[in-house]
């Protein structure tokens, strides 16, 4: 026994690293082509959620909404490559080749589908490319005030000439100031768009889009108006002539972020579609952290 004291701290430190390493297994990091890639990892159960953010943010843009729904089943969120903690890449930053990254990650982490893909702006264009590309590997998806193809074509012809270079300023500016990633993930948005017109909606899978009904103060500063509103709800209904069986909701409590400034409606939307595709599959649904608590464990 006099030996006790030397070994508790080799015990302690074993202890230690097994903590580390249960850590690290859900926030780590994982090399694609040659760099280093930050993805979240949480939660386990199928179908498997994954968050797609805008332009420039990181992964904890969607961590009220991945905490929550983490409960429930399997969920990833991840660094694009040159965002966040993840190492920048030197290839074009358009659509498909976003989509091509996140195949690579689940593949490497072989993270098997179906996969429910969850979008917000551009990464409703992610979301849209990634389905088109694999679209056997899709069961759903919810986008969130998504990213649409000639919007912004539509704002330009309803502005005088003065409007115009007001509404190019205010747009060059916000670009100026973000980080060069950021920056490369905007460069290609006439690209974007081009591609999205070849990327039809499913007809066979749970689709929703949120959509919200009102302008930030930023927005309104690049000149925003109602009727600028009205054509983006406009735009966005266009979606259901891809895909009929689309469920759009609008909602005037939330600026674009809906997923921060109303968590409550995308979880509730996630986890709607998630019921919907386990009673389809008869897949069982993982118990939640309050009904375990409430199960006595």
């Amino acid at each position: 026994m006099k030996d006790l004291p030397a070994v508790l701290p080799v015990f302690t430190l074993a202890i230690a690293a097994m903590l580390v390493g249960c850590t690290n297994k859900s926030d780590r990091f994982v090399e694609i082509d040659g760099h280093r890639q930050h993805i979240l990892d949480k939660g386990e159960g199928s179908p498997v959620v994954i968050f797609i953010t805008g332009a420039g943010a990181d992964l904890k843009d969607f961590d009220m909404v991945q905490s929550e729904i983490a409960d429930y089943t399997r969920t990833l969120s991840y660094d694009r490559a040159g965002i966040g903690l993840s190492e920048e890449l030197d290839n074009e930053r358009t659509v498909d080749h976003f989509a091509s990254e996140l195949h690579q990650i689940l593949e490497h982490e072989k993270i098997e589908p179906p996969y429910v893909l969850v979008g917000h702006e551009l990464g409703g264009f992610i979301v849209r490319w990634f389905a088109h590309a694999y679209p056997n590997q899709v069961a759903g998806m919810v986008l969130i005030d998504p990213a649409y193809e000639g919007f912004m074509d539509s704002l330009r012809n309803t502005r005088s000439a003065e409007q115009r270079r007001r509404m190019k300023d205010m747009v060059d500016l916000g670009i100026i100031n973000k980080p060069k990633a950021s920056r490369k993930e905007l460069e290609h948005l006439e690209k974007d768009e081009a591609l999205m017109r070849r990327a039809q909606l499913s007809v066979t899978i749970p689709i929703t889009m949120l959509t919200s009904g009102r302008f930030s103060n930023a927005e309104r500063d690049q000149g925003a108006s109602a009727e600028d509103i009205t054509r983006w709800v406009q735009f966005h209904e266009r979606l259901k002539e891809q895909a009929p069986q689309l469920k759009h909701i609008v909602t005037e409590r939330s600026g674009s972020r809906i997923h921060q400034e109303e968590p409550e409606l995308v979880i509730a939307e996630i986890k709607t579609l998630l019921e919907m595709l386990r009673v389809k599959s008869k897949i069982e649904p993982v118990p939640s952290k309050s009904d375990s608590l409430q199960d006595g464990f």
